[in-house]
């Protein structure tokens, strides 16, 4: 059996329930893991800040691979980040889609996310939508006017929309002068944008240099399409139920779905007393 130091887990749709809630077996499981000394890290597109509740409610003081993999840091109560590794969108290109989207699709919601910041332009339902998600609310400010300034790094810009929107505007941003930014849907309603050569992947494996780990020692949790290249980074990669087949298909093994307790047994499988009433099997 593989000897597992570093668990690395996506949050939504991975280690929370479809209610965004944790599973009292996922946080044994983890609560297990990491007293036989492995380190447990969250990786999402969320911010630190909207990771840091999860890492309270399951006992951890975790690093955080943010913003799917934008920037790398541990953060605290007040806010406080300690950066590792970060990689910004250029200020001129997120002027440029700030300007563009605020332009030609003015309904749409632009999101800017730097470090523990999230700022909108105005409070609506998309933001309201979003904020009830992960619990905290964002700062309201002219976001060209930010930008012109940028006084923080851009992480991440964030568009929501409804889905006919989306898609024009991810067709729109394929355009050559945009080819610095890596553009994705992470639902129908939500367009992520970030600087190219981000990944989770990209900054796992950099912080597994950073640790002295190998790829070998690690084994991760992901449920979607961002996540695949994080599950073939480690040593064991673990798709949710709830993931589309061809997520499945890249990892190496499968487990149930993000509503029973699919991280709790497998980890099972690589910690002792770890008891479980269910199975996991392999891809």
């Amino acid at each position: 059996m593989k000897t597992i130091k570093l668990i690395v887990s996506d949050i939504d749709g991975t280690l929370v329930d479809s209610h965004g809630q944790l599973l009292p077996a996922t946080i044994t499981g983890v609560q297990a893991a990491v007293a036989q000394g492995a380190k447990m890290v969250l990786a999402s597109a969320r911010s630190p800040k909207g990771m840091f509740g999860i890492a309270q409610q399951l006992g951890i003081n975790s690093t955080m691979i943010a913003y799917n993999g934008a920037l790398t840091a541990t953060t605290d109560a007040n806010d406080q980040l300690t950066v590792f590794e970060e990689r910004a969108v250029a200020p001129e290109l997120a002027r440029s889609v700030q300007a563009l989207i605020a332009r030609e699709w003015p309904t749409a919601s632009i999101n800017i996310y730097t470090n523990n910041d999230w700022l909108v332009a105005s409070m609506g339902q998309w933001e309201q939508q979003e904020a009830d998600g992960i619990g905290y609310q964002p700062h309201v400010a002219d976001l060209a006017d930010w930008l012109q300034v940028a006084p923080t790094p851009v992480h991440k810009i964030m568009i929501m929309a409804e889905a006919a929107v989306i898609q024009a505007i991810e067709q729109r941003l394929q355009m050559s002068e945009f080819e610095d930014l890596a553009v994705y849907r992470s639902k129908a309603t939500y367009l992520e944008i970030v600087a190219t050569g981000v990944t989770k992947a990209a900054a796992l494996k950099k912080l597994l240099a950073d640790e002295q780990l190998t790829t070998a020692e690690t084994l991760g949790f992901g449920d979607n399409f961002n996540d695949v290249a994080m599950l073939q980074e480690v040593g064991v990669g673990v798709a949710m139920g709830n993931a589309p087949q061809a997520v499945k298909d890249a990892a190496d093994m499968v487990t149930t779905d993000n509503n029973h307790n699919g991280i709790q047994l497998t980890l099972a499988r690589y910690f002792d007393d770890i008891i479980t009433n269910d199975t996991a099997s392999d891809n």
